[in-house]
């Protein structure tokens, strides 16, 4: 990939990236509940960017996103579609899994309406190059010392969340939401998107309620910024923050594994077995279309990542 494309931000993106603010969600007043399976040393440690990741997942009207949904009799999660045992990772039906979760009311509203039009399923965000091309493209990337002083979640759109697309405005959240959905969206008005099924790679979990998807930045914003987003404009960062097209940064994944991952890096979280080639590969693929550096670390294990992948 050449340099000018890692630097320059195709018109269309620019274009359809308009500049109308989206409130931010407000701060919930507790974090998520720790995995059963969580490291209790001292080497765990609390998001460093809570903001983001409230940014990435549902609105405080939408429900709460942070207890699994209840199981129903058969053991398997209510209101999702039951996977074969042996593609159940260990940590699938963690001992709260019996929180108590009240449905969004608006989830069973008679107005909810499909969709306009068909989407085409997408686990994985477009544009996520295959492993020689990701092999490359980490041979080309600097190596550097990471370093995220002076971030905030601010520097990467402002007081939004996130941007406003197209002639209906719809938040990215919400066009994210419908391009990930594997059956059509569900939709309250032209936007809201109340139902839809989406699988989150990260932990091969299936969610039915869009209050238990969160779309992460596959490379956080607290990376981007201690790998050379610091020297960005404004306007570059809010782009990065809300890229559905570019590059393979957006991706719909379970609320639950995304407060797992937080802000780390590769070389500190993997998603579940099966997952770790794509996932490393569209680290890859938005480290170089962003011209951003990798640390000796991360690129290490990147590089042992790929090593084990066949396409």
């Amino acid at each position: 990939m050449s340099r000018s494309r890692r630097l320059v931000i195709t018109f269309a993106t620019a274009a359809a990236l308009l500049p109308a603010a989206l409130p931010g969600t407000a701060a919930r007043a507790t974090p998520p509940p720790p995995e059963p399976d969580a490291p209790q040393s001292g080497h765990h440690r609390a998001p460093l960017d809570y903001d983001e990741n409230e940014c990435e997942g549902a609105t405080a009207d939408e429900g709460d996103v942070f207890a699994p949904p209840k199981t129903d009799t058969t053991g398997h999660p209510a209101g999702t579609h039951a996977q074969p045992s042996h593609a159940q990772p260990p940590h699938a039906q963690p001992p709260h899994a019996q929180a108590s979760h009240v449905q969004p009311p608006h989830t069973q509203a008679s107005h909810a309406r499909p969709a306009h039009h068909r989407v085409l399923p997408q686990k994985w965000p477009r544009n996520v190059p295959d492993t020689k091309e990701a092999v490359r493209m980490l041979g080309d990337l600097k190596v550097r010392t990471f370093n995220s002083r002076g971030y905030q979640r601010k520097y990467f759109g402002g007081s939004s969340c996130w941007v406003r697309h197209g002639i209906d405005q719809c938040t990215t959240r919400e066009v994210a939401l419908k391009l990930q959905s594997v059956v059509p969206a569900k939709l309250d008005g032209r936007c809201k998107v109340v139902g839809g099924r989406w699988h989150s790679e990260y932990d091969n979990r299936d969610m039915a309620d869009p209050a238990h998807v969160d779309i992460d930045h596959i490379v956080p914003l607290r990376q981007a910024w201690g790998a050379g987003a610091r020297d960005w404009t404004d306007r570059k960062r809010r782009e990065f923050a809300n890229d559905l097209t570019a590059s393979p940064e957006l991706v719909a994944v379970s609320t639950w594994s995304n407060r797992r991952k937080m802000d780390k890096g590769p070389d500190q979280w993997m998603p579940a077995a099966g997952a770790e080639c794509n996932y490393s590969r569209a680290w890859i693929g938005v480290k170089d279309y962003y011209g951003l550096s990798v640390t000796g670390s991360e690129k290490a294990k990147l590089t042992q990542v790929l090593s084990g992948c066949r396409d």
